[in-house]
């Protein structure tokens, strides 16, 4: 519990760090979004009518200080482009990407496990070759490139799956594929390493000569001592799986947080960027401490924060 409470603690000022960073870099460099509003309009009475509009005609700190009231309060302020809640649109741009996020990190972890075991008992065979194709190709192929392969070969040739928007569950499948050749290279890779290791261990052997079966030993024993490398490597692709899925969100148009992103870049929308970034940076922090958290499901083991 003491430890549980000391990550959240820790997570809380991340956040927070990240949220006061943010904020002063978009003000220091992104420009002036009542310029970009006002676009062909050169009046300054204007531009500051706008300015007075977004608040940003008021002092820097001023600004700090109502954001950071704000975000005490769970209040993201209002967008500049669209004029409604941040909170508002983050919901149902996050439920998407979530939804998308978690399909391609659930394959990954199920293709891994069963790719990464098989060819580990079996180095040289089928499964073992077929492994080290998805590796390569997914440690060489652009996201953004393998989205749009996709795209041309299952949408617009074979007409398989809708080429972008969402238009239901079918809309997922390709952006998920796209994200999960990205993400199994590493997966793969660490398990198959983890298992040969646990191969080569006492237990096994012991397990052997007791008669137990050759399925039983891999899938249970050798593959839940394995899985503690493979559930470090999963947190450290929050970080690759955020930045992927912004580009895959893009390029298939889905209506997620990396679409909204980007339209959030474009028009200098200060509070609609520092809501994206905060929900982002609590997401990596948090699944980094579900994944600590793990260790000790899996193996009882291991212990937390250095107590015994």
């Amino acid at each position: 519990m003491k430890y549980l409470l000391s990550r959240l603690a820790q997570a809380l000022v991340i956040v927070v760090s990240i949220a006061v960073v943010v904020f002063f870099a978009l003000r220091l460099t992104a420009g002036d979004p009542a310029r970009l509003r006002a676009q062909i309009f050169s009046d300054e009475s204007v531009l500051d009518q706008y300015r007075k509009d977004f608040g940003t005609d008021q002092p820097l700190y001023v600004q700090f200080f109502r954001f950071f009231g704000g975000l005490l309060r769970g209040d993201l302020g209002t967008s500049f482009r669209y004029e409604t809640p941040v909170t508002g649109l983050l919901g149902p741009a996050l439920l998407n990407t979530v939804v998308l996020g978690a399909l391609a990190l659930l394959l990954t972890f199920l293709l891994a496990s069963l790719l990464g075991t098989l060819a580990a008992r079996k180095p040289g065979g089928v499964v073992s070759g077929i492994s080290s194709v998805i590796a390569v190709i997914g440690q060489s192929a652009p996201l953004f490139w393998v989205s749009l392969l996709l795209i041309s070969l299952f949408s617009l040739n074979l007409g398989w799956f809708p080429p972008g928007g969402f238009e239901g569950p079918q809309s997922l499948v390709l952006p998920v594929i796209a994200l999960t050749l990205g993400l199994l290279p590493s997966q793969m890779r660490v398990l198959n390493s983890s298992v040969r290791q646990e191969l080569t261990e006492d237990y096994v052997r012991t397990a052997r000569a007791f008669g137990l079966s050759e399925t039983r030993i891999g899938f249970v024993y050798i593959y839940r001592n394995a899985l503690l490398p493979l559930l470090t490597v999963i947190g450290n692709d929050m970080g690759v799986l955020l930045g992927g899925v912004i580009v895959a969100e893009v390029v298939f148009n889905f209506p997620g947080i990396g679409s909204l992103a980007l339209t959030a870049m474009n028009s200098r929308d200060y509070p609609l960027i520092q809501g994206i970034v905060i929900c982002a940076a609590a997401a990596f922090v948090l699944i980094n401490l579900v994944v600590d958290l793990l260790y000790t499901v899996i193996n009882p083991r291991v212990r937390l924060g250095g107590t015994r």
